[in-house]
């Protein structure tokens, strides 16, 4: 079971990611509530993008669970997976495939690690 504490963690770190959605890419998103009913279901909603929020301790690596993004996948259904993931005393990164970059990399599943704000570069390219 999940400490209460890191539940607050985790709901202020969405909390957190939706604030700078909106104002970096100007979608009023709610956090996806239902999650908690419907298994499966994402975070956050925006137009062509789930995605999945963790705020979590120092990893060892600096990287994200491969568990985290698995789940990304598993819950985006026809949307484009992203991961945004903070560990303590560093900056947010979000985890998308390499084929939203280039088309090249479609069938190898290949990720990459961003900064937050070059995934919001790579939404409002994809938007324009």
């Amino acid at each position: 079971a999940m400490s209460k504490l890191s539940r607050n963690k985790g709901s202020s770190f969405e909390r957190w990611c939706v604030n700078q959605i909106m104002d970096n890419l100007g979608y009023d998103c709610k956090r996806n509530l239902s999650q908690y009913q419907i298994k499966g279901e994402a975070d956050i909603l925006i137009p062509g993008w789930s995605i999945e929020c963790k705020a979590y301790a120092k990893g060892k690596s600096g990287l994200h669970k491969p568990e985290w993004w698995e789940q990304c996948v598993q819950s985006s259904g026809r949307r484009e997976p992203v991961l945004i993931y903070k560990l303590d005393y560093q900056e947010p990164r979000a985890v998308i495939f390499l084929s939203v970059i280039s088309k090249d990399f479609k069938k190898t599943g290949m990720t990459c690690t961003i900064s937050l704000q070059d995934w919001f570069y790579i939404v409002r390219e994809k938007i324009s």
